[in-house]
């Protein structure tokens, strides 16, 4: 009887490793071709980002938190495990996300620069993912299967810019930027957008303040970005690619 069960485990063990590897492609598409990559670098696009958010929407800018160390990244990549790229460092270097404001008692997210999307500090994203693993490795063996084969490439993903509901910008240290390292997923409908590198996609949020894709409404004290879709999507084509239409989510 014990022979049999151990049969049938490595039997399902299997076929779970044969549908991850086939499934994976679906749910976690290569990258097509990408347009050219943004050759001005990352400190002058996040300068450049700086000045237009202290003059559009200065509620932003104050929301975010100083910017980590070399020292301070370094000690998170040891604890981790993971190595983060110059370019994502830099990112962090320039602020480390936004707080969670206390307002009247409550936590209050602040979205931006992204709207609807919060910069996640990077040591809350990686201890988001590292939970992820560790709830994974202490889970039945069953539900590590169908993990592995529906999502287990997520495990490592570094989140950038978070909706709030497991959804939007990702920097995966697995992959290369050829391969679309850095890029944004709608798991619901299976899209993801790719860009070639940190750069196109800070660009192409440059832009979008530039041309009023993103802009600001409400009141002093009402935080709210709000995104022009039509406008918003001409300006992404420019940076990023579809990983089905080649064309930015509508």
């Amino acid at each position: 009887m014990t022979i049999s069960i151990a049969v049938a485990l490595l039997i399902l063990i299997s076929l779970a490793a044969f549908f991850a590897f086939k499934t994976k492609r679906f749910f976690y598409p290569v990258a097509p071709p990408m347009p050219a990559e943004v050759t001005k670098p990352v400190t002058e696009i996040l300068s450049q980002l700086e000045s237009i958010l202290k003059a559009k929407v200065p509620q932003v800018l104050e929301a975010m938190q100083p910017g980590l160390s070399e020292e301070q990244i370094a000690a998170l990549e040891q604890k981790d495990g993971i190595m983060i790229p110059d370019d994502i460092k830099a990112l962090y270097k320039w602020h480390n996300g936004c707080r969670i404001s206390d307002v009247n008692g409550s936590n209050y997210l602040i979205d931006g620069p992204i709207p609807a999307h919060r910069f996640m500090p990077l040591d809350e994203a990686m201890a988001t993912a590292q939970s992820m693993r560790r709830e994974v490795a202490e889970a039945p063996m069953l539900q590590r299967i169908f993990f592995n084969v529906f999502a287990g490439h997520r495990k490592n993903w570094i989140c950038l810019f978070d909706d709030g509901c497991g959804d939007g910008y990702f920097y995966d240290p697995e992959r290369k930027p050829v391969d679309g390292s850095v890029f944004y997923c709608f798991a619901e409908v299976n899209n993801y957008v790719f860009f070639p590198s940190v750069n196109n996609l800070m660009a192409g949020i440059v832009k979008c303040y530039e041309e009023d894709a993103f802009t600001w409404k409400g009141g002093k004290d009402n935080v709210r970005l709000v995104e022009d879709f039509e406008r918003a999507a001409k300006i992404w084509q420019e940076f990023g690619v579809d990983s089905e239409s080649q064309k930015w989510r509508q």
